[in-house]
């Protein structure tokens, strides 16, 4: 009997951090922007970019080069959920994948510095100022 077993306490799956980009899109057509803090298997905590769904909603996760995964919300706290999945997911295949599409999105002919980054200039002063 292991210790889990003994005292009867579920034992949780173990989690990898991540931050990952996607998105969450609701039975009402709503589209939720996330980042997803860490990942298992059967689930994920998110951060979610704007109001999250309520408790015990379906929602459909969209994440790079995956295809869309089903979950329900089984937890809340301001704008973090948990989501846990319907199927269970290959961790490694997803790592691959993400990795596929930054790599892709890095060295494609469309990708500038200036796509990255936004450089903020004083106008009041012109372009440079003195030292």
């Amino acid at each position: 009997m292991d210790h889990g077993q003994q005292f009867d306490v579920a034992i949780r799956e173990d989690r990898r951090a991540r931050l990952i980009r996607g998105s969450l899109k609701l039975d009402c057509g709503a589209v939720i922007p996330l980042v997803v803090r860490n990942l298992s298997t059967r689930g994920l905590g998110v951060r979610c970019l704007a109001n999250p769904p309520a408790l015990d909603r379906a929602v459909k996760i969209s994440l790079p080069g995956s295809p869309e995964l089903d979950g329900v919300v089984r937890w809340k706290s301001c704008a973090n959920i948990g989501i846990e999945l319907g199927d269970a997911v290959d961790l490694e295949a997803l790592a691959t994948t993400i990795r596929v599409e930054l790599a892709r999105s890095l060295h494609g002919p469309d990708w500038t510095v200036s796509r990255l980054h936004h450089v903020a200039t004083n106008s009041s002063t012109g372009s440079r100022r003195t030292i």
